[in-house]
């Protein structure tokens, strides 16, 4: 499969139609044309960064891995 926007060769795994080169200027061309996005994305960051969010991430990611390997050993 190639990239939808510059035809560069992707990865066999990769699971979308555009390179990670292609898909950071996208990004940064959005963030130059709307600077509001910029700014809550930016915000959005930052409140992930406080320690009792991570926490909580932490605590469903590990949820979810618990999950998807009780799924798999009762499939087997």
């Amino acid at each position: 499969m190639k990239c939808r926007q510059c035809g560069k060769e992707l990865k066999p795994h990769w699971s979308t139609d555009i390179c990670l080169e292609c898909s950071r200027k996208n990004v940064k061309k959005i963030f130059r044309e709307n600077p509001e996005i910029k700014q809550a994305f930016r915000e959005t960051i930052e409140e992930l960064k406080k320690p009792e969010n991570v926490e909580k991430m932490a605590k469903n990611t590990a949820n979810f891995m618990n999950a998807i390997q009780k799924l798999r050993s009762e499939g087997q």
